[in-house]
């Protein structure tokens, strides 16, 4: 068991690996150069420096040419150090951006967005991990982490010189002292680890909550629930800053510890170890000052310290959380659609056969069994929870095969890639989403190459282009954040000609007319009714309206499927 289980831990994924790109595996490199060039340029200038004093005290003539070799060295120091500062900043603002690119392609690409229950991973925590933490990650790997493991290998580099080129029982001895800084840091970062994890946990819970008070500010003002969510969002804020503040306590118990008795203790080592050989014969003058003057180089790692469990637990608790975030992710995007392929689709839009579908609570849907045929306009009825939603986001791509099979417009959705299977369809939701912007730029989204003929002509099959002309702007005309400076009923037609503009010819409408005015809703049935004999509709209402254009009209009771044979006037 004991070996089983070191091997299952020797195989758990490299997070630096999977988060980090190549540029950015490659820029730590880079930037722990620039820290050794700059410690390379101090060290040399101060072994020149003390040699100097030293030939000066025993009373040997200073020739003027002996300064060139410190002044250079310490103008390589500086531009060592510049290097480290200019170039680690950089990389880590553009890996940010690869990081974050990444993320919302992951997101994009998955085959159902995550939820609290299924990966403990809501929308408030997603933007967490593409702001704070990439943020985090890239100031811990990029700034930090290559600094830091050059600063950790500097005092031994420094040493082994001296022990080589001075004096080896200086050098050998003091050594001896280096490893207790890894092993000390190790040491703290296991006692505070806990309270680095309470801190990344409560500020993921109040981003959260922000956000879910922000969506929903018109609601919390109209309850008069203001007072009790400010009331709410400030304790929440309070427990985050006290988890902060107990991160910053720790770290400073460890910056008096390391920086303080350590460094002090490392200090006296070296000037008594140095002091006694030269009282011994062993060292001159300048060897002995060489010796003292470097010993700020061995305390180079103690300068990261003060860093480590801010940047360094919370660069590495962020890492650990995108990591496992992508590496989950990546199984589900990578694989392809499940279920089975379908053989007797004919000439059908929509196929689809014996679908099941589950989410943890109980069967879902149970055996559907659908037709569209192609240039039909097809309407499922059923009372709310019934599986109709379900059903769409299957067909859609927004939810992954379980059992069954679907295929649309002569594609098998088993082997696709949920990318793919979006790309064949076009929705329609009765929750309609405009985007901060025009018209216009909403209407792009769906056809980024589309003329200005093509947008007023999916305008005119929508039955809003007429009310559009007689805005100031036009399709230039801005909308507001999520469309608030025009009608729900414009915005559903604008949303119906975004479908129609992107290419898809077969259309999933989702209660299309449930959110809008009496007049909204007659043109958007007039416009449904238009359409011609290359358009596919599958629709999902309540509205009898609908009904009586439908070519077909299909129940959804139970999750099962099954012909409407009922009077329309009795539809749910």
């Amino acid at each position: 068991m004991a070996r089983e289980a070191r091997g299952k831990k020797a195989k758990r994924p490299s997070y630096k690996k999977v988060v980090l790109s190549r540029p950015g595996q490659r820029d730590i490199k880079l930037v722990a150069l620039g820290r050794l060039l700059s410690a390379l340029g101090v060290g040399t200038a101060l072994v020149s420096v003390a040699h100097i004093v030293g030939s000066y005290w025993a009373g040997e003539s200073i020739e003027q040419g002996r300064w060139v070799l410190p002044i250079m060295a310490a103008i390589v120091a500086g531009a060592g150090a510049f290097y480290e500062i200019w170039y680690g900043g950089r990389a880590a603002r553009n890996e940010e951006k690869r990081i974050r690119h990444r993320l919302l392609g992951t997101v994009f690409d998955s085959a159902s967005l995550p939820t609290d229950e299924e990966s403990g991973l809501g929308s408030g925590k997603l933007i967490t991990l593409m702001t704070d933490n990439a943020e985090r990650v890239t100031e811990y790997r990029q700034v930090y982490f290559g600094a830091t493991v050059a600063a950790m290998a500097i005092p031994f580099v420094t040493l082994a010189y001296v022990a080589i080129a001075i004096d080896p029982v200086v050098g050998l001895s003091i050594m001896v002292l280096c490893p207790l800084i890894p092993v000390l840091i190790g040491a703290f970062m296991s006692l505070f680890r806990k309270t680095s994890a309470n801190s990344r946990k409560e500020r993921g819970i109040l981003s959260g909550q922000y956000l879910d008070a922000i969506r929903n500010l018109v609601t919390i003002r109209l309850l008069g629930a203001g007072p009790r969510t400010e009331k709410h969002l400030r304790e929440q804020g309070e427990r985050n800053r006290g988890a902060i503040m107990k991160l910053l306590a720790g770290n400073q118990i460890v910056i008096i510890i390391m920086d303080g008795l350590f460094s002090l203790l490392l200090i006296c080592c070296s000037a008594f170890l140095t002091v006694g050989r030269y009282h011994a014969g062993a060292l001159d003058l300048g060897e002995a000052l060489a010796v003292m003057f470097l010993t700020d180089l061995l305390i180079e790692p103690l300068v990261q310290v003060a860093g480590f469990f801010y940047i360094g637990m919370g660069g590495m608790a962020s890492e650990r959380a995108i990591g496992s975030y992508l590496a989950s992710s990546s199984k589900n995007n990578d694989s392809t659609s499940q279920g089975t392929a379908i053989t007797d689709a004919g000439n059908m839009a929509i196929a689809a056969r014996d679908l099941e579908f589950d989410y943890g609570r109980g069967t879902v849907l149970g055996g559907i069994r659908l037709d569209v045929p192609r240039g039909a306009k097809v309407a499922i009825i059923g009372r709310s929870g019934a599986g109709k939603s379900t059903l769409l986001s299957l067909l859609r791509g927004s939810l992954p095969l379980q059992k069954g099979g679907i295929a649309i417009d002569g594609a098998n959705v088993n082997g696709l890639g949920s990318t793919e299977v979006r790309k064949l369809t076009a929705s329609v939701s009765q929750a309609t989403w405009l985007f901060t912007g025009t018209i216009a730029d909403n209407l792009r989204i769906a056809a980024p190459e589309a003329t200005t003929e093509e947008m007023w002509e999916a305008l005119r099959k929508a039955q809003v282009a007429d009310e559009i002309e007689r805005m100031a702007q036009g399709i230039d005309t801005y909308v507001g954040e999520q469309g608030v400076l025009i009608s729900g009923g414009q915005a559903q037609r604008i949303s119906l000609a975004r479908a129609l503009l992107s290419g898809r010819h077969i259309l999933l409408l989702d209660e299309p007319t449930s959110q809008v005015d009496i007049e909204s809703e007659e043109r958007i049935i007039q416009a449904i009714r238009e359409l011609g004999p290359e358009w596919t509709l599958l629709m999902v209402t309540h509205r009898r309206a609908l009904l009586e254009i439908a070519d077909q009209t299909w129940e959804m009771k139970g999750g099962v499927l099954s012909p409407f044979v009922t009077q329309v006037g009795s539809a749910q």
